[in-house]
């Protein structure tokens, strides 16, 4: 399979591409869902007399936000391996938000598009290093 759907952490000549992706995915759906949304209000009287286009636009919008949707679901963290979308609660499955908006994983919290954990030297000085 892919390398977005790996389980455990990616060497760190790979992250940035990964990152990539996921943006890419991610830009994708908002374009996607905008698309969908005008071609929608245009075919709005097409789509309530034809049963035909009714269900010929039903694929169409699977098929479209299905593709971004799942690479976006199958994303693992570089840093804990763990899918980056998913909190393990029931939220994952009932809204949009988190798909759209989510800068962290679920699970430990890496910010999108960081690499992993700091190194020593990268702490501020604030903070000491262990």
């Amino acid at each position: 399979m892919s390398g977005a759907h790996e389980r455990g952490p990616r060497e760190p000549s790979r992250r940035p591409q990964l990152w990539r992706g996921f943006r890419r995915a991610r830009h994708a759906l908002w374009l996607l869902l905008a698309l969908l949304v005008v071609a929608g209000a245009g075919l709005h009287d097409s789509m309530a007399h034809s049963l035909l286009v009714r269900l010929l636009w039903l694929g169409a919008v699977a098929v479209l936000v299905g593709y971004p949707l799942r690479y976006l679901f199958g994303f693992r963290c570089p840093r804990c391996g763990g899918i980056y979308l998913a909190t393990g609660g029931l939220r994952d499955f009932l809204g949009l938000g988190r798909i759209l908006w989510a800068n962290r994983c679920g699970s430990c919290s890496l910010p999108a598009g960081h690499a992993g954990p700091p190194s020593a030297g990268e702490l501020p000085e604030s903070r000491p290093s262990n």
